[in-house]
């Protein structure tokens, strides 16, 4: 398996695909990948796993690229803080056709579909994938669905411990209070 430094450097020479196609296996170093992630705050802590196979499709020039990723990632639940470990395993496929004379410098900005993307000599695979890979992440990371989060008056994680909080007294509910306390001093 191929290491690669960063993700962009996944590139395919359409004129290198002969009839049957090409498949490759890449590893991604978890510096890499952490560059990929650094805006989510995100971390990683294992190499990442890109396996690719292309194909031509007719004479039309049109290459059809099927991607899979597998990794980990390492975040923080947004309720209750503490570290969560989140398996990335994506499937995608896309076709990138010849570009058109008049189209700019960033074929994958012209893209208008994840089905459907742009070549002039060389597929730019790495900047798909990552475009991919962040829009399928969730906006928050949860570490379990009964987590409780942590509680904003004392700082408490409710998943571990009880509240610390003093809790006001209802003030129809005073006199017994008071009563209540009269009763134990005695």
């Amino acid at each position: 398996m191929e290491k690669i430094k960063r993700i962009e450097d996944i590139l395919i020479l359409p004129e290198t695909i002969g009839e049957a196609g090409i498949e490759n296996g890449v590893s991604l170093s978890p510096e890499a990948m952490a560059e990929v992630f650094k805006a989510q705050d995100l971390s990683v802590d294992r190499p990442f796993s890109v396996h690719y196979v292309a194909q031509r499709e007719g004479e039309s020039g049109t290459v059809h690229v099927s991607v899979d990723v597998k990794g980990r990632l390492q975040a923080q639940c947004a309720r209750c803080l503490e570290p969560v470990e989140h398996p990335v395993d994506l499937h995608i496929e896309t076709d990138y056709l010849p570009a058109e004379p008049d189209m700019g410098g960033n074929l994958e900005g012209e893209r208008v579909s994840s089905e459907i993307g742009f070549y002039r000599k060389s597929i730019h695979l790495g900047e798909f994938i990552v475009s991919e890979l962040v829009l399928t992440l969730p906006l928050r990371f949860i570490c379990s669905d009964e987590c409780k989060g942590i509680c904003p008056g004392c700082g408490a994680n409710l998943n571990r411990e009880g509240c610390r909080c003093a809790r006001p007294v209802d003030p129809r509910l005073q006199k017994l209070k008071d009563l209540k306390e009269k009763i134990r001093r005695k």
